[in-house]
């Protein structure tokens, strides 16, 4: 493929809907990685999609603080010796310590890998710098954008299709079975079609990509007032970020239920207030006094965990189907 090709594929709309997700999702978490002393276990697992699963695996079975004592070690002075130092604490691949670097420093790293990902252009044998002066890329996110560009064949609906149905599965609403079905669905498709459908999945949610990509799925309960009055903050949007992830390093949460005290709405201002209106309407939202009642007999009743950091003393709850809020923060 030609220089001229490429230039027609970043000119079209759904490379640049997916170049500004990439930059806004890389952003981010190179301002994580850039203040390590405010690293979280939730923010890493966000980090860790983009690493291979070997540096995954490997980067979880140590504790967070070593992590963040090397990254510390980094920013301090970025040089190539403390660079190693992390990549022989870890054991990692080179490709995973060069997409450390580049999520570290965008402007001047490379992705790792980036040689093999773009053999589907035909310029894998031309430098960095040499794509640059061929194409409009102000950085090295803009070359990564174009790495993990996988447009869907337009004469191949089905795979589109499918890519719709999961994205629009949601945990509030679906049956169990559903989500069985598209499962059933998304095994049978072979691994060519598994690749392009994950890496859409991982651009659009990464939840959806988790939850057909692990061995672990569990309901869980929400302490939806709980949640929203973590840390008194009175806040919806506590709750609604907590949505967005929910998934840790070996589970995925499906179906989820929230329950409410029937008086919640008193703690929220008049736009939470409107925000909690549209989520009442969704099939698994109840609201109960005392909400911890029905928590107890969902949980129980189809063995799912909890999320809250009420620890519900008066009820005989199974300790380890606790989860508390902190896991779910970023």
């Amino acid at each position: 493929m030609s220089f001229g090709k490429i230039l027609k594929i970043i000119e079209e709309k759904d490379f640049s809907i997916h170049n500004q997700n990439t930059r806004r999702e890389i952003s981010k978490i190179n301002k994580w990685l850039l203040k390590p002393q405010e690293l979280t276990h939730r923010k890493l697992l966000s980090i860790l999609k983009f690493l291979s699963k070997n540096a995954e695996r490997k980067i979880l079975n140590k504790h967070l603080n070593d992590l963040q004592f090397l990254l510390i070690h980094i920013v301090e002075k970025p040089k190539e010796n403390r660079i190693n130092d992390l990549k022989k604490y870890y054991n990692l691949l080179e490709e995973d310590i060069e997409t450390i670097k580049f999520l570290m420093y965008p402007e001047k790293f490379p992705p790792g890998g980036y040689e093999k990902k773009l053999k589907k252009y035909g310029i894998e044998l031309y430098f960095p710098k040499v794509i640059f002066k061929k194409l409009p890329f102000k950085d090295y996110i803009d070359l990564y954008a174009l790495m993990t560009y996988v447009p869907l064949d337009e004469k191949n609906p089905f795979i589109q299709n499918l890519l719709d149905e999961i994205l629009n599965l949601d945990f509030l609403e679906d049956k169990k079975a559903y989500f069985k079905k598209l499962m059933d669905i998304y095994k049978s498709l072979n691994d060519f079609e598994q690749h392009i459908l994950n890496i859409q999945l991982k651009n659009f949610s990464y939840y959806h990509y988790k939850l057909f990509n692990t061995n672990s799925v569990k309901g869980i309960v929400i302490d939806g007032s709980n949640v929203i009055r973590y840390e008194n903050k009175n806040s919806i949007q506590q709750l609604i970020e907590i949505l967005d992830n929910m998934f840790l390093e070996k589970i995925v949460f499906f179906p989820v239920h929230i329950v409410f005290d029937n008086n919640i709405e008193y703690f929220l201002n008049e736009d939470d207030r409107k925000a909690l209106k549209r989520l009442a309407e969704k099939k698994r939202v109840y609201f109960n006094s005392p909400a911890d009642e029905m928590i107890i007999y969902i949980s129980k009743k189809f063995d799912y965990y909890i999320l809250s950091n009420d620890r519900f003393k008066e009820y005989k709850v199974d300790e380890n189907k606790l989860l508390k809020i902190e896991k779910f923060k970023l």
